[in-house]
């Protein structure tokens, strides 16, 4: 897939970054974000669906991306990742082998647990025995379930889950940084992640519940203010005036914990046996811009602090950004864009925790699509089919009036025929064949408007070909793979004609040609029309359909020719 849409379900906010990676470095094409109500999400886990589903609309809405299939990153204290040493199995085995030695490393029940797996290395054990060292993910499915929920009920598909720490490292990590381990301290609203990496492999992956929000709580209470002014505030740290100075010391408690976790998280993977020290701290997140952080934490930890930004190593050109634009964002979307870029690891594979049963519905969706992936039919251009409608129904019209002349000599020369009942005959004849013509000829104009007001919002026909006569036998139905509708049959109503329209629309293409099709097939002029193939390229949805008329829309219904 040339592009990737990073999802990152935040404390705060929503965010995606759309990155187009055929091209070297890879190009941001699309990002936005979104604010979320306060409680939607604790400590990364969905606590209103439907208010996430809704900013996720909006979200999707405003930043125009072209896909609507998303990686989503995880974070939150459910979300972990542990290093564990097996006896040497296959590549096919070892999350089996995993599972199955789960207790002992990951502290969810195996049952409510998602899992993934990176092989880091094989080595020969002590004894002689070939081992392999695994590097697992592992999440919660109350985690998992939440945002699959959310994002689902936004119509948007996911195509993988990962860890923020993971995609952190893909995002900042410093490439050709060797064996010598990188730490990236990443500050959220309501968490911050510490996460160790090893060229480009994470070792030690810290979730701390202390972020930018304890700073904004910490005003809030001092000075007694609603949350949005106390979060105005903290954005003015630094002015000389009674009050922000005021809100300076607040912060100050919150600042000196948030600095302590982080230092105590890198001295804690120092003291790991066989690890070699740390070389520098990489920053980012909107929480780190918080004044007076950075310097704190370079004071602490006692190593090169270096904010990081993730835009640097992309191809921007494709949008209009100021360095006032860049500067905003930079910081807050790390991990989108880590969670679209591929594993910068040689030969590893992304860590993907979506359950198994999402994966099959993914697949279902696929297969159908592939399937209703066909031919393409002949264009016409709209106004030469305009004009050939027209010569259509003034030639049915120089028809009828040739039969209703033919009928009225009849019904003048009856009174000569002698016996009655014959001339009786033969005018019912005549009316016989003007009923035929009339019922067997289109209406086309009311034809054409009945499609026009069936049309749906936001899609449109770029090319119509019409067929007079019954192309199907009596008894035929419309059939397609992209949704169901339905109407009177054609058995009941017979077939007098054919359309074959191309259309064209933008959204989602299952959608689009589900709705075309069941509005068509609540009129009773169309049997339910056909839907070979349905293509999605980049948000524009072609299709074409082809639409059996029914005698409903005869001549014969017209008052005109009674």
């Amino acid at each position: 897939m040339a592009q990737v849409v990073g999802l990152d379900i935040g404390t705060s906010a929503v965010r995606a970054a759309e990155l187009d990676l055929s091209s070297t470095p890879p190009a941001l094409v699309a990002y936005g974000q979104v604010g979320l109500p306060p409680g939607a999400i604790v400590d990364g886990e969905v606590q209103d669906v439907s208010a996430v589903a809704d900013a996720l609309v909006k979200l999707w809405h405003n930043g125009r991306f072209g896909e609507t299939s998303v990686v989503i990153g995880l974070a939150g204290l459910r979300a972990i990742t542990r290093e564990l040493d097996l006896p040497f199995v296959p590549d096919d085995e070892v999350d089996s082998a995993v599972r199955f030695q789960s207790e002992e490393v990951i502290p969810f029940p195996a049952e409510r647990t998602v899992f993934s797996t990176q092989v880091l290395a094989d080595y020969t054990g002590p004894d002689g025995n070939q081992m392999r060292r695994v590097l697992v993910a592992a999440a919660h499915r109350d985690l998992v379930d939440g945002v699959i929920a959310a994002v689902e009920r936004a119509g948007l598909q996911v195509e993988g889950i990962d860890l923020v720490s993971s995609a952190l490292v893909r995002a900042v990590a410093t490439p050709g940084q060797g064996d010598q381990p990188e730490a990236i301290v990443s500050v959220g609203a309501g968490l911050s992640v510490v996460v160790v990496h090893q060229a480009g492999r994470p070792q030690f992956v810290r979730t701390i519940a202390t972020a930018g929000n304890a700073a904004t709580a910490a005003i809030s209470s001092t000075l007694d203010l609603p949350v949005a002014d106390s979060e105005a505030i903290k954005r003015r740290l630094g002015e000389p005036t009674p009050q922000v100075q005021a809100a300076e010391k607040a912060v100050q408690a919150s600042t000196t914990e948030l600095v302590g976790e982080i230092r105590n998280s890198v001295q804690f993977f120092a003291s790991l046996p066989g690890r070699a020290p740390i070389s520098r701290l990489l920053v980012t997140g909107g929480g780190s811009r918080l004044r007076g952080f950075l310097d704190q934490l370079q004071a602490e930890v006692r190593l090169p602090v270096v904010p990081v930004s993730p835009l640097a190593r992309l191809d921007t050109s494709r949008l209009t950004l100021s360095p006032q634009q860049i500067a905003l964002i930079d910081p807050v979307l790390a991990t989108p864009i880590g969670l679209a870029l591929p594993e910068s690891v040689p030969g590893a594979r992304k860590f993907n925790l979506v359950p198994p049963e999402v994966t099959e519905r993914a697949a279902q969706r696929r297969l159908k699509r592939y399937s209703i992936t066909g031919a393409v039919a002949a264009l016409v251009l709209i106004a030469a089919f305009s004009g050939w409608r027209y010569w259509q129904v003034h030639q049915t019209n120089n028809a009828l009036t040739s039969l209703h002349s033919s009928v009225g000599t009849l019904e003048a020369e009856i009174p000569q025929y002698d016996p009655v009942v014959k001339a009786t005959q033969t005018v019912q004849a005549s009316n016989e064949r003007v009923r035929v013509v009339t019922s067997s000829a289109v209406d086309w104009p009311v034809v054409l408007d009945e499609l026009g007001a069936k049309i749906p919002a936001g899609l449109s026909i770029t090319d119509l070909t019409a067929t007079a006569g019954a192309n199907a036998p009596a008894g035929t139905s419309g059939t397609t793979q992209a949704g169901t509708g339905s109407s009177s049959s054609a058995g009941a109503t017979g077939q007098i004609g054919e359309l074959t329209a191309t259309c064209q629309g933008t959204g989602t293409g299952f959608l689009l040609a589900t709705q075309w099709i069941d509005n068509l097939s609540t009129s009773n002029l169309f049997l339910p029309p056909e839907v070979p193939s349905v293509t999605d390229a980049s948000g524009t949805v072609t299709f074409t359909s082809t639409v059996g008329i029914t005698k409903a829309a005869s001549l014969a219904h017209d008052p005109s020719y009674q």
